[in-house]
């Protein structure tokens, strides 16, 4: 019997397609797991979900969003004045705390309600280690993953107010 490695194409799966099959399954189960929730109202001009709130959800959703910016914004300024006292701060401002009302939570696609909940506990995590004392790199790259929830988020959903 003689050990050799097995050549690309015998049993192996390159890891581009390895991959390229993660990123077909992550938008399939976006898209399954969220069909139940969709608005019976027709999808949305830019193919994103229609999430339908009365107008005052979605204004505290939005509002949210934009402490989550705040957030973001903060993290930025303390990492460029290398202080990871205002890093912490900013960021467990948006951590499990502010998170979403339980009434809310029914009407929003699970999907989204996990996607928010990675992005607050992110926060949460990102707080917890500038206080611990990491370093400023680890903060930015604990705040490139929260941002890619958000950039996931904004690509497939989008709230709307009742007609």
């Amino acid at each position: 019997m003689t050990n050799r490695t097995p050549e690309r194409g015998e049993g192996m799966m390159s890891r581009g397609v390895a991959i390229g099959w993660v990123i077909v399954e992550l938008f399939l189960v976006f898209n399954i797991a969220g069909a139940a929730a969709r608005s019976p109202a027709e999808p949305s001009a830019d193919g994103r979900q229609r999430i339908v709130l009365s107008r005052v959800q979605r204004d505290q959703v939005l509002a949210e969003m934009r402490r989550m910016l705040e957030s973001v914004n903060g993290v930025l300024r303390g990492y460029v004045a290398n202080d990871l006292p205002t890093i912490a701060s900013a960021a467990r401002a948006s951590g499990m705390a502010m998170a979403a009302d339980p009434e809310l939570k029914k009407k929003v696609p699970a999907a989204f309600l996990r996607l928010g909940m990675q992005t607050h506990k992110g926060f949460e995590d990102l707080a917890d280690q500038a206080t611990a004392g990491g370093t400023r790199e680890e903060a930015l790259a604990a705040l490139a993953a929260i941002s890619n929830n958000c950039v996931a988020c904004h690509t497939i959903y989008r709230f709307d107010a009742p007609r």
